[in-house]
This record gives structure tokens, sequence and C-alpha cells, in this order.
């Protein structure tokens, strides 16, 4: 309990330029090698400063925005975000807005079949 608590502290007390700074480095370590470079490849980042992570479906805060008939419509941003990048692909439940892990199952699917395709 006290490992989580000081996780807990640790992400809301941590300026989102030092998490920034952070992710664009560990991500340049990680993926560098494969030709990723965090300043010209990364557009946004987001950074959600809950206790636990949730991801929203694709229509969960869309007051504003358009719902589209097909859930892959480019012009939703978990799709967007998803886009592969070389042999670098996204899979996980926020690739498809859904929460639940048959999500997450399913977009490591589609992310291998992406690479597959790129062979």
């Amino acid at each position: 309990m006290e490992q989580f608590r000081a996780g807990r502290h640790e992400l809301l007390s941590t300026p989102f330029d030092v998490i920034e700074r952070q992710i664009r480095a560990e991500l340049d370590e990680l993926l560098g090698g494969a030709g990723f470079n965090a300043a010209e490849d990364i557009e946004a980042i987001i950074v959600n400063r809950w206790a636990h992570g949730y991801a929203y479906t694709r229509n969960f805060h869309s007051l504003f925005d358009q719902d589209y008939e097909d859930p892959n419509d480019p012009r939703y941003p978990h799709v967007h975000a998803r886009k592969p990048f070389g042999q670098i692909s996204i899979a996980n439940s926020d690739a498809g807005a859904n929460a639940m892990v048959e999500e997450a199952i399913e977009q490591a699917h589609r992310a291998v079949n992406e690479l597959r395709n790129t062979e």
C-alpha cells in the first residue's frame, strides 16, 4: 500500500514538462535504434493524472464532437493515434477507445497484422 501511495504522490506532484521529457527520453532510448526520434515523431503527449488508467469509449466526451458510423473512422483521435510508424504499431485498449480486455486483444491482433502487411 505504501508503494501505491508513493507512486500516486509522484504522479500527482511531478510537473507535466518533467513527465513529457521522461517519456520522450524513454521512447528515444527504447526505439531510437529503429529510427525513432521523439523530437520529430511525437505530435502530442497526453498525461492523465489518475491513480489508475481508463480508456473511454469513442463517444464518451462527444458533446461537441461528431460521432461517425465506422468505429475505425480515421477522424477519431484514437484511430489517428494508432497509426503505425515504420515497424512500430500501437496496441492497447486506448487504441480501440474501449477499456475492456477484449479490445486490447483485438488491437494487438490488428497491430500484428499491420506489421505483417508492411513486410
